[in-house]
């Protein structure tokens, strides 16, 4: 782990509802000031899809826009494909697996922003699909996850962790960012461990941790359901993100193992703000009692208070891009009033 204090930081998992990049920007800036997340925004072009937007580089890959379909074509003879990511990965160049801007203009809006601005950040954040979530979406041209292919999930998750590299060094570059924080996100842990996946924990461990292998930044996982979390805390990982607003019992499940995370220099993200019109009943106040109600149910189970404090995080429950954009604002709005309050009111 990488030694650094979270301090209540507001950040978010990264996709919003925007179609331009800068009004995107301009949103995300204006309300995660110490820890803002470079926008993904699907509606924008299906390559910003959280499958698509990762694949370039990927052995036999096909994304086809028209029918919103990313998939790998093992029909034909991927050896010399698959060989160019061993070779990449094996010499630790990255320059070849970037995300270009056709794929992620927020990114790269982002950067120039933070670029010419000036301004010096605790922390910047970007994210990238986790192996679990893309190795079980992207499937072969006969519908089987490529998870399940062993020569295209070892190519994927160096592919993975060549995009990890590249986007720390991007992040970097800017100029702007005292740390970089780079986040996997995986949506489909919630389905690890039942007769619908055949991963092993201990596949999940390893899996993520090569996806981590060589970055220098901070890094993290986001879950946005009820999965076993001590896959996460064994991973290495810096920062695991949950659903705090409709998932608190499921972290209240491994108090001890949590509480080791913590005590080892771990964070643990809140994911507070609801990402759906559930947020209109909710007001800054009433989130942040949600999460004090957390704090002493987590503290019923034997993990210190203020190590629950130190260590936390304060983002929405998930990403934003099926919300319009008014709501999506109000997210960043929410989370970024609940930090304040949770600091007393600075």
């Amino acid at each position: 782990m990488v030694s650094w204090e979270p301090a209540m930081m507001a950040t978010a998992i990264g996709s919003l509802p925007y179609t331009d990049p800068e009004e995107a920007v301009e949103v995300t800036l204006k309300h995660l000031r110490e820890c803002p997340a470079w926008p993904q925004l699907p509606q924008r072009d299906f390559r910003e899809n959280m499958y698509a937007q990762y694949s370039e580089g990927l052995p036999g890959v096909v994304v086809d826009s028209e029918k919103r379909k990313v998939y790998c074509d093992t029909s034909r003879d991927l050896l010399p494909e698959i060989e160019g990511v061993y070779r990449a990965y094996l010499d630790g160049d990255h320059s070849g697996f970037g995300i270009s801007r056709d794929y992620a203009a927020g990114l790269y809006a982002f950067a120039d922003r933070v670029k010419a601005e000036g301004k010096t950040y605790g922390v910047l954040k970007g994210q990238i699909t986790g192996p679990i979530s893309f190795g079980l979406t992207v499937l072969d041209e006969n519908n089987r996850p490529i998870l399940y292919n062993d020569a295209l999930c070892d190519a994927m998750l160096k592919l993975l962790n060549l995009k990890a590299r590249w986007m720390e060094a991007f992040l970097r570059e800017t100029g702007r960012a005292r740390q970089v924080l780079i986040f996997f996100d995986e949506p489909y842990l919630v389905s690890v461990g039942s007769a619908l996946v055949a991963v092993s924990a201990e596949d999940v461990v390893d899996y993520i941790r090569q996806c981590t292998e060589g970055l220098t930044c901070l890094t993290g996982s986001h879950c946005c359901g009820n999965t076993d979390w001590t896959l996460l805390y064994r991973s290495g990982l810096d920062v695991v993100n949950f659903d705090a607003y409709q998932y608190m019992e499921s972290m209240a499940l491994y108090p001890g193992e949590l509480a080791k995370f913590l005590q080892e220099g771990g964070a643990l993200a809140w994911g507070l703000v609801p990402n759906n019109e559930g947020m209109k009943a909710e007001t800054a106040e009433s989130l942040a009692a949600r999460f004090e109600e957390g704090v002493e149910l987590l503290a019923s189970r034997g993990v210190d208070r203020d190590l629950l404090r130190e260590r936390a995080m304060i983002t929405p429950a998930c990403g934003l891009e099926g919300v319009n954009g008014t709501l999506a604002e109000k997210a960043y709005t929410l989370t970024e009033n609940v930090v304040s309050l949770l600091r007393g009111g600075e």
